[in-house]
């Protein structure tokens, strides 16, 4: 739990409860709430329940409610945030917000102009496998990559079948989308990855937890790798400035990280987000939660991202 007593460092809440109607729209709506309050270079903080419906298991999209706030709100590109869950498993979502609890709601917390938000990401994904272009896709259900059924396609890169006979992923997989120059060399830093949560066997389809890629989109297989999250963590996070540039003073860590990364769903033997804070470089005081998706700055652009931990500071100027 984290408290705001000082003026200049507490956030003024905005929220809407219309989820359910859709994300898009939601968006939209919470996007104008902040344009029609506050700066447009205020650090903003965005919440929101991931959970649609459990059966049959439907998730909010992030990337449908950051695409209405963005086009609201210009200081929406530097938005950070994370879908909440209740447990692993996706069971549930919910927020407490003035005595009572909200479902398919979203916030935003938006801070003061002498609040300023930076974002480290740690990634855990290589890629093992060369380009391949998505041929058909409808919502987040890709069916052709390479003109071929995509189950078909993602199988050939792996020893055992994807999924089990009830249609669970039998390992975690991800498809990454390479931002900037698609045939440069790239690091796992160049790439927004969308989990695989289904597949159907049938159709020949895979089925992403984010609807956001589109036909043509060039895509490439990734694998989880728990070493590199692991070494990730313990080397930027350490490597992470006691103060930022021109005299901040950091007053918030908080870790929005990924529920696929907690060990009993990596594989990892330690738990990362154990490595993340015993090597933070101060005292700061410091939160942490498990997230749906998180979303951070990429590329000059806040984007959704799956299978990240996202250590967001936010410091007071002066």
């Amino acid at each position: 739990m984290v408290a705001f007593l000082a003026p200049e460092i507490s956030p003024k809440l905005q929220c809407v409860d219309l989820l359910a109607h859709g994300d898009l729209e939601a968006g939209h709506q919470l996007g104008r709430l902040v344009r029609d309050q506050h700066a447009s270079d205020a650090a903003v903080l965005l919440l929101y329940d991931s959970v649609l419906s459990f059966q049959p298991r439907r998730l909010h999209s992030a990337g449908h409610l950051l695409q209405g706030f963005q086009a609201e709100w210009p200081g929406a590109m530097a938005t950070m945030g994370g879908g909440l869950l209740t447990d692993l498993n996706l069971t549930d979502g919910w927020i407490l917000l003035n005595g009572e609890v909200k479902r398919h709601a979203a916030l935003a917390l938006v801070f003061p102009r002498s609040v300023t938000a930076d974002a480290i990401i740690l990634r855990a994904a290589r890629p093992i496998s060369s380009l391949m272009r998505v041929t058909h896709i409808v919502g987040a259900e890709i069916f052709t990559l390479d003109g071929r059924r995509a189950l078909d396609v993602v199988e050939e890169h792996l020893d055992a079948p994807l999924t089990d006979t009830a249609s669970h992923p039998s390992r975690i997989m991800t498809l990454g989308l390479k931002l900037g120059e698609q045939w440069e060399s790239g690091t796992p830093d160049d790439y927004v990855n969308r989990l695989i949560v289904t597949a159907d066997r049938e159709k020949g389809s895979v089925t992403l937890f984010e609807p956001d890629f589109y036909e043509g989109a060039l895509v490439q297989l990734m694998q989880n790798d728990p070493a590199m999250m692991l070494d990730m963590a313990r080397n930027r996070v350490a490597a992470a400035p006691m103060r930022c540039e021109g005299g901040r003073q950091p007053f918030l860590r908080l870790y929005i990280d990924c529920a696929g990364r907690a060990s009993a769903m990596s594989g990892a033997l330690v738990e990362e987000a154990d490595v993340v804070a015993e090597v933070l470089p101060d005292d700061t005081p410091f939160l942490g939660f498990y997230s749906g998706v998180e979303i951070a700055p990429l590329c000059g652009r806040s984007h959704p991202l799956d299978w990240t931990g996202v250590l967001a500071t936010y410091s007071r100027v002066g």
